[in-house]
């Protein structure tokens, strides 16, 4: 928790202890209304008792009538505070000053919203003036300690950068995703598969990078990159050493409970040493924290897919997906459906067109302190747009995709993974369906 947080903590009990003395104004024979001292000394004995749900609910019934009274309008902004309605607190603290501008607890609550905030720019401004005020030697040590956690937070709001690198050992059981069956029909006749279209298992060795960065513009407003690199060599199966690489940019717009992000990226993957697949597009997503633990979101893909070494692959795909989940410091639910068209985009490549509904469910756990146990399960029911040449049928296929991930971070900087994935595709052309286990081992160092 950051210093400006803990101050915070901290001057909440200071306030409470100032709350008795601004409510001595009440003896004011133009404030001594009766509903009022009830209401006031209600919220404040909330506030006391750490009930800041209870104190904002009461304070929040009473505003249309005691809005702009300073000693209510006070109590109201701490309760906000707590509740996390920084809007709210700030606005009611403004009235508090406009009344009672040298109230130096209003200016000090007020600075601490806007680094709630994460309005660091106001809130410096809101602290830096109240240095030039009269202080206590304790309020301005609490102010000075206030401004330089600002320093560093703005700092670390600018810019921030984070890299990973992992060497995993594993075991792919289909390292070509070949045929279960040595022979197929074709016309009524049956044909023998030559050993390169059947399934091929092999050990490999993965290397990852993975950079991330982001640049914050405003409290709500930031550019975020991620660049991805793998590169997986096999002990016999050479051919299919692959290289894969993506490039992610993205801008971010987050206030209260609405986060909207849009952005491109760029892949490619190379088989064999020579590039196989690019891939170029743009997505966008919208999600909404319904509460405190509850979350939706929209999200929507457009790609264009370029086959470097058969042009009959080329494609472009559209995908619309939703989602909901379930987020606590322990426990991570969260579901996915969609719909994805992915037409070729040439003609007499249509019948790899394909179109498919899909649905996936994760759960994540934290085991302990360092440890993460995930597992996540996904379905495709998948229609392909055109006869195949060749087996004068319509592909129609479904697929299904367990994996299973632990976790154990021994530092803040290296963990080790165990991970193993499950695949089972069934087609309608049985060359098209196989099964495939892989799993691996490994290590990552974070910096």
């Amino acid at each position: 928790m950051s210093l400006v947080l803990r101050c915070a903590q901290y001057v909440f009990i200071t306030l409470a202890s100032l709350s008795s003395s601004i409510c001595l104004a009440l003896d004011n024979p133009s404030q001594s209304d009766e509903k009022l001292k009830q209401i006031l000394s209600d919220i404040n004995a909330n506030l006391v008792e750490k009930d800041y749900q209870s104190a904002y609910q009461k304070a929040e019934a009473a505003i249309d009538e005691w809005a702009g009274e300073p000693n209510f309008d006070f109590l109201y902004a701490q309760a906000a505070l707590e509740q996390a309605k920084y809007d709210e607190a700030i606005f009611a603290l403004e009235r508090v000053l406009v009344s009672w501008p040298d109230h130096i607890p209003s200016h000090y609550l007020l600075g601490l919203t806007y680094a709630k905030q994460k309005n660091y720019a106001q809130a410096s401004s809101v602290f830096s003036d109240l240095l030039n005020a009269q202080l206590s030697p304790t309020m301005r040590d609490r102010v000075s300690q206030a401004l330089e956690a600002i320093d560093r937070n703005t700092q670390k709001l600018e810019q921030s950068f984070n890299h990973a690198i992992s060497l995993a050992l594993g075991h792919d059981s289909n390292v070509n995703s070949g045929a279960l069956d040595d022979r197929i029909v074709i016309g009524g006749l049956p044909l023998t598969l030559g050993q390169s279209s059947l399934k091929t298992s092999d050990n490999f060795m993965r290397f990852k990078y993975r950079f991330r960065g982001s640049w914050q513009q405003t409290q709500y407003q930031g550019w975020r990159l991620d660049v991805n690199y793998s590169d997986q060599r096999h002990k016999d199966a050479e051919q299919f050493d692959r290289y894969q690489g993506n490039i992610r940019f993205s801008y971010e717009h987050k206030k209260d409970d609405l986060t909207l992000t849009a952005g491109g990226q760029f892949g490619v993957l190379a088989l064999d040493d020579n590039t196989y697949q690019q891939d170029i597009g743009l997505y966008g997503s919208t999600q909404y924290n319904i509460s405190t633990h509850y979350f939706a979101a929209l999200s929507g893909f457009i790609f264009s897919q370029n086959n470097v070494q058969d042009r009959n692959l080329d494609s472009r795909i559209y995908t619309i997906q939703g989602s909901a989940g379930y987020s606590s410091a322990s426990w991570l639910l969260r579901t996915d459906i969609g719909y994805t068209w992915q037409p070729a985009r040439y003609e007499e490549g249509e019948h790899y067109g394909r179109d498919y509904n899909f649905i996936s469910g994760s759960v994540s756990h934290k085991t302990g302190e360092k440890g993460l146990l995930s597992f996540k399960a996904q379905y495709r029911d998948i229609e392909h747009r055109a006869d195949h040449p060749l087996f004068l049928s319509t592909r129609n296929e479904e697929l299904v995709i367990l994996n299973l991930n632990w976790r154990y971070r021994w530092s803040q900087a290296l963990s080790i993974d165990l991970s193993a994935s499950y695949y089972d595709k069934h087609s309608s052309i049985t060359l098209y369906s196989y099964d495939r286990t892989e799993w691996f081992t490994g290590v990552r160092y974070e910096f």
